[in-house]
């Protein structure tokens, strides 16, 4: 049967990054501390690792620890001010990513056969 849906290489085709890549980014987002820290700087913006630890109520170092895997994803990108680290979120990167999953539901596949 004939559908007008795109051939998985056409959906990813446009996005810069690989499947390992993507992985990856998944990966980081699996663990719940990481992903309220994502959470946390897209809705606030650019924090530094203090204020993530205060407002999430955990360690600075288990932020640090947590951040070095965002980090390693590519999610989070830091900014050093005097002895103050800055952290945001690289939302572009996290777009692209779970932009294809939108693209991939854009249609649903066809179950009636």
């Amino acid at each position: 049967m004939m559908t007008d849906r795109p051939e998985p290489e056409a959906i990813i085709a446009p996005l810069s990054f690989s499947t390992e890549q993507r992985a990856k980014i998944f990966a980081a987002l699996a663990d719940p501390t990481r992903l309220r820290i994502v959470e946390l700087l897209a809705a606030e913006g650019e924090l530094s690792g203090s204020q993530i630890a205060t407002q999430l109520d955990i360690s600075l170092a288990l932020f640090c620890h947590h951040s070095r895997t965002l980090v390693e994803a590519d999610l989070l990108q830091v900014r050093r001010d005097g002895q103050t680290k800055y952290n945001s979120l690289n939302q572009m990167l996290l777009h692209q990513c779970l932009n294809t999953f939108g693209q991939i539901g854009e249609q649903p596949p066809d179950v009636s056969s």
